[in-house]
Parts: structure tokens; sequence; C-alpha cells
């Protein structure tokens, strides 16, 4: 398998290879050891010269053979030297041989039998110098052409030790594969650095690498043996093992071409790959970038106009349906709007689907699901209390379980076909004030990519503003209608009691202009019992003021003391039995023998009891009071119930706030505010006191307060 490798590979300095000493240009020519033409003839000579001494010494032994030696002589001339050294020599034996040999000898006279002989002798020497030439030109030719071969097969040999050096240090993958099974045959360091370094010659391919790559490898390699076709792929991915067991993909340009024996038939296969991984994720980095830019100048232009449009309504509501109209469908397919209840649950507000989405999914949603199971305590609402989004890609069954543990809904969920999913909390001043779902499916065919959750938080940053923005102009309306509300009662409460008084004193002035004496005392004091009873009263009054301001400003403070609780509830009774009696009610008190001493402001305790008893009175339609005292585990219990008018069950959540009133201040008098201090004091004093009433069948009002606390100096400021 011939493909690049992702890690760098060091190639070292090519070595030089010294090429082969060409052959000597030229025809064939003598060798050295033949010699010049002066040697080759000065052998032909000595060996005639060397012949005749033979024949000399050998004459008695080769009567009858005088040319023996002497066509010794001529066939060494003519194999040492070629045609000329052999007709040298030749000539040479027929003079000397008919001069020295042949009757009658020493003389030139040749009888016609020696004149055979000579021409025998010539015949014959000519022919074997016709051998020895031809002979020594062949052995000449033979040896210029191994010569010849020789340098070829080491000019052959620098270039395949050339091109093997080329193939081994060559910066791409290079390998060759032989026979059908495409057995290693070379493959040059960088391959197999990429490979593991395993030992691939004479391995077959199927048997090197992934299981899965080198399948699909050799399904390619036996196309093209078969077909004899070469192969060419450009950015081919391919999955690699890393050194750590991961396995990574890669894209490659890879071209296979197959090789042909002598005969033409493929006998392999040659594989060159580069490595373009780099450049296929440097192309699709810029155009996931180019993508990201336009989204995020889509995001930002819709970003703009969201603030403008989102602040179009200072509506709560009207808020929420235009966050669901923004978003949907530029942003989503689904957006769902959960709001923050003051119980920690969470109350569904808007629900808004684009078109392609079903509208039966839309009412589904829109079922109340049963109280604690909109968010289970794991997983996605996990995340959300703690204020970060929970975000999905690709929507799976596991990830919906993290959203819901009630079967109907998760049913409805796989039913959707959701692609992508973010929840993010609408923070605003660190306060959650619920969650907003963003969703794509299936059916439009979009989906959220990580880069995409910045935009939807930013949308849920902005819409969770103008939602804040709406709940304190919501308030601050509130505010100002209570503050409204509240100035229009206080000055008709504090003229209620002014306005009998001044009568009184007209009545008086009237009374002492009428009688020149004295006034009877009778008829002073009647007067001054009213006088006080409604200097009392606004009393009351400027003083409920002044503890509301105290504590809002943290300025009212505590003195704790050894207290009776018993004992202050008998003088609260003593004292309001005749207020009790002018409204047609009884006070019957038990328990009040009980010991039930703790440490508490004495004053402020008693301010508690009286606002309790005298809320009881003011509402109890004339009806018995029971105030009952009791001690039990460490606490005091001081329980106020009457028999009146009762309280309403959506006024009770709301019955001990600042200025808040459960009646209407046309047939019942006060600021609103005895409870909200009777709240304060008592948790300052570290109780509770709670209410339990219905409309029409009176109030309970129970007060608990630990006989052994020690409340603090100063009572902390309302947040």
């Amino acid at each position: 398998m011939s493909v690049p490798s992702t890690s760098a590979v060091r190639v070292p300095a090519p070595v030089p290879v010294a090429p082969p000493t060409p052959a000597p240009p030229g025809p064939p020519a003598v060798s050295k050891e033949e010699g010049s033409a002066t040697l080759r003839y000065g052998l032909a000579v000595g060996s005639v010269a060397l012949a005749f001494v033979a024949q000399e010494l050998l004459s008695s032994i080769t009567v009858g053979m005088p040319f023996l030696a002497f066509f010794a002589a001529v066939m060494f001339s003519g194999w040492r030297g070629g045609w000329g050294p052999g007709l040298l020599a030749t000539g040479m034996s027929l003079v000397i041989v008919d001069y020295f040999f042949l009757t009658p000898i020493h003389t030139w006279k040749v009888r016609t039998g020696s004149l055979i002989t000579l021409g025998l002798f010539l015949a014959l020497s000519l022919f074997v110098t016709l051998l020895n030439a031809r002979l020594r030109r062949a052995n000449v030719e033979r040896a210029s052409l191994l010569e010849s071969e020789r340098a070829a097969r080491a000019a052959a040999e620098y270039e395949r030790a050339r091109l093997r050096e080329l193939f081994m240090q060559a910066p791409a993958h290079l390998v060759i594969f032989r026979g059908p099974d495409h057995l290693f045959e070379l493959s040059n360091p960088l391959n197999s650095e990429m490979l593991g370094n395993p030992d691939l010659l004479g391995r077959p391919v199927r048997d090197v690498g992934p299981k899965e790559e080198a399948a699909r490898i050799s399904g390619l390699l036996d196309r093209i043996y078969a077909t004899g076709e070469p192969f060419q792929g450009k950015e081919m991915p391919l999955h690699l093992k890393q050194p750590d067991g991961s396995v990574r993909e890669y894209f490659f340009d890879i071209t296979y071409t197959p090789t042909h024996d002598t005969e033409g038939k493929v006998d392999g296969i040659a594989g060159f790959g580069f490595d373009v991984t780099g450049h296929v994720r440097a192309r699709a980095r810029a155009e996931q970038l180019a993508r990201e830019l336009s989204h995020n100048e889509e995001h930002l232009r819709l970003l703009a106009g969201a603030s403008s449009f989102l602040a179009t309504s200072l509506d709560y509501e009207a808020t929420l349906h235009n966050v669901v109209r923004l978003v949907v469908p530029t942003l989503a397919d689904w957006c769902i709007v959960d709001m923050a209840m003051e119980d920690g649950t969470f109350m569904r507000m808007e629900v808004a689907h684009a078109r392609t989405e079903s509208e039966a999914h839309a009412e589904g949603l829109r079922t109340p699901v049963p109280e604690g199971q909109c968010y289970p305590s794991m997983g996605a609402g996990t995340l959300l209390l703690k204020g970060q989004p929970f975000f999905v890609e690709d929507v799976t069954d596991v990830d919906l379980m993290q959203l819901t543990n009630e079967p109907h809904r998760m049913e409805l969920l796989q039913a959707m076909k959701l692609r992508s999913l973010a929840m993010v909390p609408l923070v605003a001043r660190e306060r959650t004030l619920g969650v907003i779902i963003f969703a794509t499916s299936h059916a439009s065919g979009r989906s959220y990519m990580k880069a995409d959750l910045p935009i939807l938080q930013e949308m849920a940053n902005r819409a969770a503003l103008s939602m804040e923005n709406a709940r304190l102009y919501r308030e601050a309306r509130e505010a100002v209608r209570l503050r409204d509300e509240f100035l229009s009662i206080a000055s008709h409460e504090l003229k209620t009691p002014l306005t009998p008084l001044n009568l009184k004193l007209q009545s008086l002035r009237r009374e002492m202009d009428r009688t020149p004496g004295p006034v009877s005392r009778a008829t002073v004091e009647n007067y001054l019992e009213v006088g006080s009873r409604q200097l009392k009263k606004l009393a009351e009054l400027v003083n409920d003021l002044l503890d509301v301001s105290r504590i809002a400003s943290g300025r009212m403070s505590l003195d704790p003391a050894s207290v009776d609780l018993a004992e202050l509830v008998r003088d609260v009774v003593a004292a309001y039995e005749g207020p009790a009696a002018r409204s047609g009610s009884v006070l019957r008190v038990e328990g009040v023998d009980t010991a039930t001493t703790g440490w508490w402001d004495r004053p402020r305790l008693e301010q508690v009891v009286v606002n309790l008893v005298d809320n009881a009175i003011k509402y109890g339609q004339g009806r018995p009071i029971d105030i009952r005292v009791e001690a039990k585990d460490g606490r005091a219990t001081l329980t106020v119930r009457d028999q009146g008018i009762g309280i309403s069950a959506e006024s009770l959540p709301r019955l001990f706030g600042r200025f808040e009133r459960a009646v209407s201040e046309r047939h019942y008098g006060g600021l609103g505010l005895g409870l909200y201090i009777t709240r304060t004091l008592v948790e300052a004093m570290g109780g509770t006191v709670r209410v339990e009433s219905q409309l029409g069948q009176g109030s309970v009002f129970t007060t608990e307060l630990p006989l052994r606390a020690n409340p603090p100096a100063l009572i902390p400021p309302p947040p």
C-alpha cells in the first residue's frame, strides 16, 4: 500500500554513486599482449628461426617431414600476428625448407616432387593462416563484445542504483508490487515509516495496515492488475492508525501504474502517493471560515435588529411572543420558552415552530408537564441550574433522556425527529428568568455547529435583558400604583383619627361657649377619652411608617431580654378586651399559664402580638377569637384564630408583603403594613409566622419562636 505518511520523515542527504568507467571508443583493437606490428612480425621471424633450429636438431628423426616444425611456426605466427606475420612465416619457411632440407640441399633448384610438396605446404599454411586470422578476429570481436557488455552492465547497475537512491530519498511514497498477490518488492523509507516500519518485502498488501483500508487498496490493485489500466486518485481519504492507537483520517493523491514483463503482460504495479491532507484541511477550514463569516454576518444583522425589535414592547407577554417570532424560522425550526417560577418549577409560556413542523407536536409541547418532571435533576437540568447551556449537535435518544423522564413527553420528542438542540438559560442580573430552547429538525435539513452556540447565547441574553426590562417596568408600574394607593390610604388613615379628634375639640369649644361656668368633669373626660383613643391610633400609624422606614434602611434594632410570652399575651388581651367588645368579639385565651420564657425584644414581641390580635378583631366580624400559647420542643407557639371573612387563595402568597392588602381599603382601614412588620420582626428573632385561611371561614395565624434564640442587634434590610 503506497500512501503518504502524515508524520514528518527526515530525508537524509543523497549518497553519491560513482558512475562506471566507460569502454574505450573506436573499432576493436589489438590487445596489449599482442603488442605493435614490429613485435608481431618479429615473433613471426623468431618462430621461423626457432623452427629451423628445431628442424636441424631433430633432422635425424624427422626425415621425410621437413615442414613439421615450420608448420608450427606458421600456425603460431598466424594465430599470434594475423595475416601479415602468417604470410611472412609461410614465405620464410618455403625458402628455408627448399634451400636447407629439400634435395638437392643448399641449392635453389626444385624438383617436381619437391615442388608439389612445397605447394601443399603453401596451401596448408595459407589455410591455417586464414583460420587463425578469422579466429583471432573472432576473439578480438568477442573480447570487444564482452567489454561492451561489461560496460553496459556497469552503466545499468549505476542507473539502477541511482534510480533506487532516488526512490529511497524521494519526498513521496513509492512502492512496487509484484504478482497477482501484490507482494511488496520495494517500499521507500517514507512509505515504510507510514506503515510503522514493518518488514514489508515479500508480504502481500492485504496483510499490511488497517484491515479495512488494506482490503480497499487490495481490491483497487486487483482491478488494475486485471485490466492493465493505470489509476489516479485525487484527495483520496485514508484512515491510518496513530501511535496512540487512535485512527485519523488523511487525504492523498495516489497514482498506480501497471508494469509489464518482456511479453507485455502485467507483472506488477508501481505506486506513487503524495500527502495533501494539509491542503485539504486548509481548504475545508477556509470554506468553514467563509460559512461562519457568512453566518456571523447574518446573525449580527439579526442581533442588530433583535435589540430594537425586542424593545418595541415593555409588556412581559408581548416580549416573550416577540422572542419566538424573532427566532422562528430565522434561527430555529422550534423555539420554546419556559419561565422559572418562585417555587423553583418551570412554566411553559411560548411554543413556536416553522411551517414544515407538525402543529400536533406543538400542542403536545404546550400540554403542562407533571410537577418535577419538566427537567430531570441530572443531565440538562443540572447544567441549566448552574446557568450553563445544554448543546447537542446531533440529537440521539440518549440525549433526549437528559431532557425529560416522562415517558409520554419522551415519545413526543422522538416523534419530532430533532437534529440539533440548544437549551440556553435566560439570565439577567445573575438571576435565571427561565430557559429558551432552540431546535432544528431533519425535515428542514438545518443543524447547529459549535460555532452557532455563542450566537444563540447572545440572542438568549438579549431576550433575557428585554424580559428583565419588561419585568422591571411592570414592577415599577406596580410600585408606582402601590405608592399612589398607599399615599391615598395613608392620607385617609391619617385623617381618620384627626377628624373625630377635631370634632370633639369643636364640640368641647361649643360646650364651653354655652356654659358660662366650668364644664362638668364627666363631659371633659368623655372628650379626652375619645381624643386619646384617636391620638393613639394616629401614633400607631406613624410608628408603622417609621418601622417600615427603619426596616428598609436596616436601622431597626432589637434589645433582647428574658420575656415570658404567656404573660405578655395576657397583658395584650387585657388591653384589647375593650376594642374587641366594641366590635362584638370575645377574646378567648388558652395556655397563658404555660412557662414560655425566651430571649426576645419585649416591645417588638408585644408589637407582633398586638398586630395579630388587632388584625383578628378587625376582620373577625364580631365572632369569638381564640388565642393559644404553648411550648414544645424548645419552641414557643402563639396561635390566633378568628372566624371572620377569611382570605382568598390568590391573596395568601402576598399577604405578608409590604403595602399588601387582601381586602378593599374602602371597607377596612389600615396601611397594609402590620403583617409585613410582624413577619420581619418574627424572622429577626429567629422565628416563623404563617397563615392558614379560606375565604369566608376565618383565618389562623401561627407564630413560632425559639425559646433560647439570641436575635441580632440590627435587623438587616430586605433584599
